[in-house]
């Protein structure tokens, strides 16, 4: 095997998993340049196969640190053989310190992974567990049956708010212009004062949308009551797969059920774009280590998806003391936060 910085069309070899590989994209590398991140593309190849890619950049911390993160990578096949693997996930993690060698100015502190898969070799690589950055787990949709049985098999309370907030006359609009931005972002701020999350700025789904260069990635749809918005989503495509990725609605407007709406909605429209997956991006990991998903998990279940989880995020640690010390300053903020 070798390993390689050279681009590549990896996009093809990323339609082979469904589930959140837009983060390891070419579209998510033009996001990442767009906020003037350094980041870089390792791809590994057995021959003129490739067997596992991983889409990585900086992320700057206090006092002139920083870290390298691979948001949902790296990703590898799933048929390697557990040689084949240990020899892929060697060959990135010497790459990547050759990365940090390059870039020493920065004094990477350490390097977050979140392997797509269970790679029992990390134990023998001195690797920690660590808090993941993306959803550990989530909850999604086939749409390898007809629509109308799709409907059919969500839960029954779930197909009546549905049908609820049609007959109130709940509409959906959809666009992919930065003008309507205001519509999501409103929503958006909503729901982060009620709920007291964090959440992007505006210049952050701005340039999500500057980085849609073809406008077949960034899909926004919003509800519309009596002519005022009352929820507002964000959708990312990466073949085959539509993920809902942001959202929020005006809880004064509660009853009229448009979440629920929009959602459906948005699996209409991955019909349309004859998509094979649709994400709901997020859910209560079964280890317990998100209590704050509980709510929405419910929600999400109403769609009756399939529930999976990923292995989760593990740092290679190449400073352990300034590392320490990132972990404790990390402990007190999440402590001020509860």
């Amino acid at each position: 095997m070798d390993v390689s910085l050279n681009a590549h069309n990896y996009d093809q070899f990323l339609e082979q998993f469904p589930l959140g590989s837009f983060l390891q994209s070419r579209f998510w590398k033009r996001f990442l340049n767009l906020q003037k991140k350094k980041n870089w593309q390792l791809n590994v190849y057995d021959g003129q196969r490739l067997v596992a890619h991983c889409l990585l950049y900086t992320t700057k911390l206090s006092f002139g640190k920083s870290y390298l993160y691979a948001p949902k990578g790296p990703i590898f096949l799933p048929t390697l053989d557990p040689e084949e693997r240990k020899e892929a996930l060697e060959l990135i993690l010497s790459q990547i310190r050759d990365v940090t060698v390059a870039t020493r100015r920065r004094e990477e502190l350490f390097c977050r992974i979140e392997p797509n898969i269970t790679l029992p070799e990390l134990t023998n690589i001195p690797m920690k567990p660590s808090v993941a950055i993306q959803p550990k787990a989530t909850i999604y949709r086939s749409l390898d049956v007809p629509v109308d049985e799709l409907f059919a098999s969500f839960k029954e309370k779930t197909r009546y708010n549905i049908r609820l907030a049609e007959k109130k006359g709940v509409t959906v609009l959809w666009s992919q212009e930065e003008a309507d931005l205001k519509h999501f972002l409103s929503m958006l701020g909503k729901s982060k004062r009620r709920n007291r999350i964090r959440s992007h700025d505006a210049r952050y789904y701005k340039l999500l949308l500057k980085a849609d260069e073809k406008k077949d990635t960034v899909y926004m749809n919003y509800a519309v009551y009596q002519g005022k918005t009352i929820a507002a989503n964000l959708y990312i495509v990466q073949y085959p797969t539509m993920t809902y990725v942001h959202g929020g609605f005006d809880y004064s407007n509660r009853e009229l059920m448009a979440p629920h709406l929009l959602q459906w909605n948005a699996m209409q429209k991955a019909y349309e774009l004859k998509l094979g997956y649709y994400d709901f991006w997020g859910y209560e990991p079964s280890d317990g280590s998100k209590p704050s998903l509980a709510n929405v998990s419910r929600f999400k279940q109403g769609f009756s998806g399939r529930v999976v989880e990923s292995p989760g995020a593990f740092d290679f640690i190449y400073n352990p003391l300034w590392y320490g010390f990132y972990e404790k300053a990390r402990s007190v903020r999440r402590s001020l936060r509860i």
